[in-house]
């Protein structure tokens, strides 16, 4: 009897998240296909592995809870034998997850000076919220996270604590006798947070939030300067600058940044890369407002 990887990803998916659509999501297909996978495992095992009641939380019946035992070794199999061999004289790729954020800032730099030092591990990259990729490191679906520090972990391989800036991009005009426009991703609770905190500081600035479901049109709203926001300073780039100083804002601190590696898959070239990421936030660009411009109402 031979079963489709997929069919078993899907239904180790489900038992995970409970929830056909969350499956879905996690790999990479609609619900649709994922209850078809799950249809099609159990025709082929002759037993019925999830209860699918109207009303009711999806669960696993106790031949599913059986067979998800051996569902999830026959997936660690597969990754080791993807491990074990080349394609072209390469390895399995390192399957690297972080927020767009650093996605479009520090991973560049980083994965090119990796990539320069060790060609026979390539990186593929995936993007998410924060709270969302250690999930993700935890299922297995990638092997190493970037990401706003989410707490203790066993696989927490370094924490760096990096200074928030004020930012916006350098073509940003602000008029000081106006509230300064604050773009925040909505679930940026953290980021949000330290600009509030700060703020509460000095009640007479005042400013005016606005809320982005999405991080490119969050990006594409900074890029065109109708916004500032508050980033991790190596998460800034070329295109950004630092407005604190010349608009007198207040001191935001630090937040802490961490790097998160699979305990299930460990490989030394993650070890590598780690460090390398941890290389990258550990750098402070210098992106002070020159040629910014403040104006009064008056000028």
């Amino acid at each position: 009897m031979s079963l489709e990887l997929r069919h078993v990803e899907s239904f180790v998916a489900v038992a995970d998240t409970r929830s056909f659509s969350a499956a879905a999501e996690r790999t990479g297909t609609v619900q649709s296909a994922v209850s078809a996978h799950i249809r099609l495992l159990e025709q082929r095992l002759s037993r019925k592995l999830v209860d699918r009641g109207r009303g009711k939380p999806v669960g696993l019946t106790s031949a599913g809870n059986a067979f998800l035992v051996k569902a999830r070794r026959l997936l660690a199999l597969a990754d080791e034998a993807m491990e074990r061999s080349s394609i072209g004289g390469s390895a399995s790729p390192i399957r690297l997850g972080t927020t767009m954020t650093f996605a479009l800032s520090v991973l560049p730099p980083a994965l090119a000076r990796f990539s320069a030092a060790d060609q026979d591990n390539p990186v593929t990259v995936t993007t998410a919220r924060s709270h969302d990729l250690r999930d993700l490191l935890d299922n297995g679906n990638i092997d190493i996270a970037l990401v706003l520090d989410q707490g203790p972990h066993a696989g927490r391989v370094e924490t760096v604590p990096v200074p928030l800036v004020w930012t916006a991009a350098r073509i940003f005009r602000h008029d000081r006798s106006k509230p300064l426009p604050l773009a925040f991703l909505d679930d940026a609770r953290d980021l949000r947070r330290h600009a509030l905190s700060a703020l509460d500081t000095e009640p007479e600035k005042q400013v005016e939030l606005q809320f982005h479901a999405d991080p490119v049109g969050l990006r594409a709203v900074l890029l065109a300067g109708l916004a500032a926001t508050v980033l991790p300073r190596p998460a800034m780039t070329e295109t950004l600058v630092d407005i604190g100083p010349r608009l007198k804002l207040p001191s935001l601190g630090t937040v802490l940044v961490s790097i998160y590696a699979s305990t299930k898959r460990e490989r030394p070239a993650v070890r590598k890369l780690a460090t390398e990421l941890c290389r990258w936030l550990d750098h402070q660009p210098d992106r002070s407002a020159s040629g910014f411009k403040v104006s009064d109402a008056s000028d």
